[in-house]
């Protein structure tokens, strides 16, 4: 089943003295990026929990958030007022720099203007398993929205193989119409009642052959079988669908230009609409 790369989980370690909240945090990326915030642990337990990470989550944008609870800050911790100051002063310069009002919430968090000597994020099971707990949520999360935006294919790929019937209908209409009105007009400008049978039928094939869709229309539901079958995997697909996509959708544009009835050029836009709406939810696919 395919997830999705957004995610959210969270956690608490439980101390004698106070309480740190975790939260994990994954977005849509190319590649894998792990990001800490918060309070500080050690370059080596930093790389242990990225390993736990990258084992769960192959790609996307990730951050880790260490923060002390709340409930426990004014027991804990020591406000830094010169920190603060110094954070204010850069914004003010940032401000007058480029002309540009600034929320001073969206760059301090707790622990940039709080201290405390005595608190420390250990290698420490307690600590470790608080992590995993969250990275599970997370990770839950992901298979959960996977799960929507699997329903939400299927509904829209259904819809285009409805359609591309519609216009096989149609396109088999139009061809024995086309059929019809070449060899009238073939007679009209020959001014003969009569002519080579055999002869008339070639060039009337000929001329039927370069509108003919069907290659498209095969193509097309070959390329929406194999798209329902990767969906299925349990390996991350997102960049076979996104060229499975761009197949149709190529497919599509041909069919579209071979068929000038209107009735098939709206079946198109509709059908070309729902392959941008698949596309937008591909980025948000592992």
């Amino acid at each position: 089943m395919i997830k999705s790369m957004t995610g959210f989980g969270v956690a608490t370690i439980d101390k004698p003295s106070e309480n740190i909240n975790l939260e994990i945090k994954s977005l849509n990326s190319r590649n894998l990026d792990i990001r800490f915030s918060g309070l500080n642990i050690s370059a080596e337990f930093e790389q242990k929990i990225k390993k736990i990470i990258s084992d769960v989550i192959e790609r996307g944008s990730v951050k880790v958030s260490i923060e002390l609870d709340k409930n426990n800050a004014e027991k804990t911790l020591k406000f830094d007022e010169n920190k603060l100051n110094s954070i204010i002063e850069l914004i003010d310069k940032i401000e007058s720099n480029f002309q540009q009002k600034l929320d001073i919430n969206s760059f301090i968090s707790l622990n940039d203007i709080y201290s405390s000597s005595n608190i420390q994020i250990v290698d420490d099971k307690e600590t470790t398993d608080a992590f995993v707990k969250a990275l599970d949520q997370l990770d839950k999360a992901r298979i959960d929205e996977g799960k929507q935006i699997y329903k939400d294919f299927q509904r829209r790929l259904k819809k285009i193989k409805n359609d591309i019937k519609s216009i096989e209908k149609l396109a088999k209409k139009l061809s024995l119409k086309r059929k019809s009105e070449i060899a009238d007009k073939i007679k009209f400008l020959t001014g003969q009642d009569s002519l080579d049978e055999n002869r008339l039928m070639q060039e009337i094939a000929y001329l039927i052959e370069r509108s003919d869709i069907t290659e498209e229309t095969v193509r097309v539901n070959i390329h929406i079988g194999s798209f329902l079958k990767y969906l299925e995997s349990n390996d991350p697909v997102g960049k076979r669908l996104g060229f499975l996509a761009q197949e149709i959708n190529r497919e599509i544009n041909t069919i579209g230009s071979k068929s000038p009835l209107p009735k098939i050029t709206s079946k198109i836009v509709e059908i070309k609409n729902e392959i941008e709406k698949i596309k937008e939810q591909l980025q948000n696919i592992l």
